[in-house]
Order: C-alpha cells, then sequence, then structure tokens
C-alpha cells in the first residue's frame, strides 16, 4: 500500500464493488473513478490476457491489482469476513 494514500468515499466504495465483481464502465462517473484508480495502481483494464485465461466477461472492465487488494484487505480488516461453503 502507498504511503499516505488518501482516498474519497466513492473511491472507497468502488474498490469495495471491485472486491465482488469486475467493473463494467457504463456509468461516466464511475468510469472517471475507476481511470482515477488506474493511475494510482489500484486498479487495471481486465485486458486480452484476463479473456485469454478464461474469462468470457468484457475486456474493457476493470478489476483489482495486487495493491488494490491491498487496499481493500486494510479497509476490511476489522470488518467481518465473508465464509465460503
Amino acid at each position: 500500500m502507498q504511503p499516505g494514500l488518501e482516498l474519497t468515499a466513492e473511491e472507497r466504495h468502488v474498490l469495495m464493488q471491485a472486491l465482488e465483481a469486475p467493473l463494467i464502465d457504463k456509468d461516466p462517473v464511475v468510469l472517471g473513478i475507476c481511470l482515477r484508480l488506474c493511475g494510482r495502481r489500484l486498479l487495471q483494464r481486465a485486458g486480452t490476457t484476463a479473456v485469454m485465461n478464461g474469462w468470457r466477461g468484457s475486456p474493457h472492465a476493470f478489476v483489482l491489482t495486487r495493491e488494490g487488494w491491498g487496499v481493500v484487505k486494510a479497509q476490511r480488516r476489522y470488518g467481518p469476513l465473508r465464509r465460503a461453503g
């Protein structure tokens, strides 16, 4: 995680949405936030590599990066965890 990283409430909300599923850029406001988070290396475009690896979604969707996962993990540290199964 980058030191001194300040996220707005909208950016945190978008990161939490990206945790659930890749984000599709249908809304211009969400697209702007996603591009801002891409500049901070917290999100990235799914791209053709994800499609070649078997993902059937849009190659223009946004997914979490390793740094983005670290930020989400730090924010969820004290929240309830999802249980598998």
